[in-house]
């Protein structure tokens, strides 16, 4: 017992001295790309990568609408700097619905996607939807449903 109250003494004994720190700049807090304004953000593949891309000027966008320009692929610029895509060329139109859990309609089979098509969709829809003032922090994501079935809650992924 003595022993436990020397070490709590030489504990408490040790802390001492130790002076607070003043706040540190870090600089500003990290958010969604682009979630205000006039830009839109897609994501496609760069070397096996989903990264976002701005596009800027471009008039703020409903998720079906972003998704659909999603589909059309990157622009000659996006290629010429290596952006490609892992989505199908022919896609049609694509359907929102958000009331309670968000589910994305495709005219394309999504169930045979690799991952980086699965995470342009997810990352697309689910920061138009955070431009459009619907946050998905607590639902897990978009389920995502085509031609051959539906795929679980998606959440961005970014790898």
């Amino acid at each position: 017992m003595r022993k436990l109250l020397v070490l709590a003494v030489v504990l408490l004994a040790s802390a001492c001295g130790v002076q607070p720190t003043p706040v540190v700049a870090a600089g500003p807090a990290p958010t969604l790309p682009n979630t205000g304004g006039s830009d839109l953000t897609l994501y496609f593949v760069d070397g096996g990568h989903v990264v976002s891309v701005t596009r800027r000027g471009t008039v703020r966008l409903s998720p079906a609408v972003a998704l659909d320009v999603l589909l059309a692929g990157p622009t000659a610029d996006e290629a010429r700097r290596g952006l490609t895509t892992d989505l199908p060329a022919e896609s049609g139109p694509v359907g929102v619905d958000s009331e309670g859990q968000v589910i994305i309609t495709f005219r394309f089979a999504i169930t045979t996607l690799p991952d980086t098509a699965v995470n342009q969709l997810a990352c697309t829809a689910i920061t138009a939807l955070a431009q459009g003032g619907t946050s998905l922090i607590d639902s897990g994501g978009v389920l995502l449903v085509g031609t051959d079935g539906k795929i679980g809650l998606q959440p961005c992924r970014l790898f």
